[in-house]
């Protein structure tokens, strides 16, 4: 809600000002576009049939100029798309240098919130690692997981979107027996 101003008794007088020059403006101003409008049709139209009259006596050569200037938009297209930020994923932000991979740690309870089926640690993505190969990355994770947590290891496109993950779980803590 916007405060009332009662010190102000000029604003209807303002306003009244403000339409009377704004109308006066569209009165000067509305000759003057349309003669702009009736010259640029004038110059339109003779440069039109001139151009018309020039394409008639040498076809080849402007259709071969209107050729080039399709494959020049096109290589220019291709350039473009191809040197884009962003990948097929919708919510891709375009990040020019972001990071290759991200670690997170999650606590016992994120764990027990989450549905996440793993096999192996490796969930699927566009990027998997072989079994063989990440044991040394996976034993230092484990070194940083929290107890009954694990640690999450996500690799990541120039982009920023995420091409796959690891997950390590981390050191069980023993429970204790009631009896």
């Amino acid at each position: 809600m916007f405060p009332t101003c009662c010190e102000s008794q000029s604003a209807v007088t303002d306003v009244v000002i403000l339409i009377a020059v704004v109308g006066a403006f569209g009165f000067l101003l509305y000759p003057y576009v349309k003669f702009t409008c009736i010259k640029v049709a004038e110059v339109g139209s003779l440069v039109f049939s001139v151009l018309k009259d020039e394409i008639y006596e040498n076809p080849v050569i402007y259709g071969c100029l209107g050729l080039s200037m399709i494959c020049a938009a096109m290589a220019a297209w291709a350039i473009v798309i191809c040197t884009t930020r962003k990948c097929a994923n919708p919510g891709c932000r375009g990040l020019w240098k972001a990071t290759e991979f991200d670690i997170q740690l999650e606590t016992e309870e994120c764990v027990k919130n989450s549905n996440s089926p793993v096999k192996d640690g490796v969930k699927k993505g566009l990027f998997e690692l072989p079994c063989d190969h990440h044991r040394e990355l996976e034993a230092e994770l484990k070194k940083i997981a929290p107890h009954n947590g694990r640690a999450v290891l996500i690799f990541r496109a120039r982009c920023g979107c995420s091409l796959g993950r690891m997950e390590v779980p981390g050191p069980r803590k023993a429970r204790k027996i009631k009896k």
